[in-house]
């Protein structure tokens, strides 16, 4: 059951709730007026006022009436909680599905590094951090020759591994494949 149902319901409740108390106080006054117009007072003869005697009764029954009005009130119009849960579970769970994937992606990569050795590993893994690296800076950043190193992007372009677009007088490099 949602929030709007819940108003709705205690909307109704507190009109028949309002409606009871209306009717009881108005038989009530009605038994009221009849008494005074036969005895030619309001006191019984023990001296309590027939018009006091059950007032607390309708004042707290209205009360309760018109908390719950404004309790449905404020459920149905103001109140804003389930759509505030709402959208933050939706933002968790996307939050969790892109970790999720960066995870994953993470581990294939991991596993696809496994099969290269020390060299290569530091070569890929630059160019996965910074996709499109100039072969010049991925040399500075490696710390391997430049011959080692165009002959491992050689290596790697055959296999699919990576591309090279010429840049200038060097090279950028990209992943092929996405991890």
């Amino acid at each position: 059951m949602n929030q709007k149902q819940i108003g709705i319901i205690l909307l109704i409740v507190s009109v028949i709730l309002a409606s009871f108390v209306y009717m009881v106080q108005s038989e009530n006054e009605a038994y009221a007026n009849e008494y005074m117009t036969k005895e030619g007072t309001c006191y019984l003869e023990d001296g309590t006022c027939l018009h006091k005697e059950n007032l607390p009764l309708y004042i707290f029954g209205w009360a309760v009436s018109g908390a719950l009005i404004l309790f449905a009130i404020y459920l149905l119009f103001i109140d804003k909680t389930q759509q505030t849960l709402a959208k933050q579970h939706l933002e968790v769970s996307s939050a969790l599905k892109e970790a999720k994937s960066k995870e994953k992606e993470k581990d294939e990569f991991h596993a696809f590094l496994s099969g290269f050795n020390e060299d290569e590993q530091k070569v890929l893994k630059a160019i996965k951090e910074q996709d499109g690296i100039k072969q010049s800076t991925l040399r500075y950043r490696t710390g391997i020759s430049k011959t080692s190193l165009s002959l491992m992007l050689k290596s790697f372009e055959k296999r699919k591994f990576i591309s090279r677009k010429p840049s200038g007088k060097t090279k950028q490099v990209y992943l092929r494949k996405k991890f």
